[in-house]
């Protein structure tokens, strides 16, 4: 045996070797421990050699072909039942070298070496056969690792067409909230809405109020997503609560931010303008946030803007909840007052200038006579060409109020 210390860098190879003849296994495995530092382990019977192996791996196998207890052939495929990846390298003599050839396919041989051997390619035999079973277990690991890594993208694959039609339906149930009759009381209302991700944290809603009138909130719950977006199922509660009371503008945001301050997750808060309309196109406004909205008149062509501020919703309890007192106007047929979350405003182009207030007006003077769905959409693309590449847009809602 080789007494050389191991390589602590590099495991070392085990070596089977099995040839009834004793002078065969001690030529070879004294050679192979004087040239390498393998570790060799000789049989001369083929069964006592199986019963080892089967409780201690090797690396290679040597045997030779004809043995009185069973033929190498046997033997090895025997070995290979055990350990298919250990290669098998049968000695053989010149006589039997057709049967040698026919085996490397049936039994799954690496090599044969005929009697009498040449040491060096011997040695090289080995060690092409070692370095073989290595490249073999290192593609197997790789295999293993693309099996592995295929199965988790088929699981994230599956999750994520779960969340897809998790997010489908919360959509539809989000869509479901917003008001279907844009007609209602002396106003008529269009809408944009334009959520950054599959659902969003804006919302508008319309309700009817005593004395004749109609009430209309626009809310920016905080972020985008799936929290805002339940969030938006709270303001919906908060608002509908006040339909057909003889309530103003002032009074909903003041209940509104009552109950959002109990219901709403910690760190979220709700932005919301709170409009009335009665007859006559008798207007109050109370805002707590929300860009302050612009009005178009018709007649004369000019754009004002409806300036009334406030704390925003869920973050003070009553005590400290304040706002203006709610801006009266009057609309005339056909004037339109426009309200938009700030998702509009937003954007900055590569110099850092800001879509302002005064930009979006420019851009609703020079659209002012367009059809509301162009007038629109015409507004949305300003503010986007404005935008620097790579944007992190938020959602974008507008709502046109026209009194009729």
């Amino acid at each position: 045996m080789n007494n050389s210390p191991d390589h602590k860098s590099t495991k070392r190879s085990t070596i089977l070797i099995v040839d009834d003849e004793s002078v065969v296994t001690e030529s070879i495995a004294a050679f192979l421990e004087l040239e390498t530092d393998y570790k060799v382990l000789q049989f001369q019977s083929p069964l006592e050699a199986l019963r080892l192996v089967k409780d201690t791996p090797v690396d290679l196998v040597i045997s030779d072909f004809l043995m009185p207890e069973m033929n190498g052939l046997v033997f090895l495929a025997e070995v290979k039942k055990l350990y298919p990846e250990v290669p098998r390298i049968l000695l053989t003599g010149y006589a039997d070298k057709e049967n040698s050839i026919r085996a490397i396919n049936e039994v799954g041989l690496f090599q044969y070496i005929e009697k009498p051997w040449d040491n060096d390619h011997f040695k090289l035999t080995i060690e092409n056969a070692l370095a073989s079973k290595g490249l073999n277990e290192s593609l197997a690991a790789r295999i293993r690792e693309l099996d592995r890594v295929l199965r988790e993208r088929d699981k994230l694959a599956a999750r994520d067409e779960l969340l897809r039609e998790e997010l489908s339906i919360a959509r539809r149930l989000q869509h479901n909230m917003l008001p279907r009759e844009l007609n209602l009381g002396h106003i008529s209302l269009s809408a944009k809405y334009l959520p950054a991700l599959e659902i969003g944290g804006d919302f508008y809603d319309v309700i009817p109020l005593a004395g004749d009138r109609t009430g209309v909130v626009l809310a920016d719950a905080t972020g985008h997503g799936i929290q805002a977006a339940l969030s938006t199922a709270i303001v919906k509660f908060a608002f509908s609560t006040f339909a057909n009371r003889d309530v103003g503008p002032g009074e909903i945001l003041t209940g509104m931010n009552r109950t959002l301050s109990l219901g709403l997750p910690a760190d979220t808060f709700v932005a919301a303008s709170v409009l009335t309309v009665g007859p006559g196109g008798h207007c109050h406004l109370a805002n707590a946030g929300v860009p302050h909205p612009f009005l178009m008149r018709r007649k004369s062509g000019a754009i004002e803007r409806i300036i009334a501020n406030g704390f925003v919703l869920g973050v003070f309890d009553d005590d400290m909840y304040t706002h203006d007192a709610p801006q009266a106007f009057t609309m005339e047929s056909g004037d339109r007052l426009l309200l938009y979350t700030d998702g509009l405003g937003e954007p900055q182009n590569g110099k850092g200038e800001q879509f302002d207030s005064e930009m979006l007006k420019q851009s609703l003077f020079a659209n002012k006579d367009k059809p509301t769905e162009t007038f629109f959409s015409n507004i949305v693309e300003a503010s986007r060409s404005f935008s620097r590449d790579g944007h992190d847009w938020d959602d974008i809602t507008i709502l046109g109020i026209e009194f009729k």
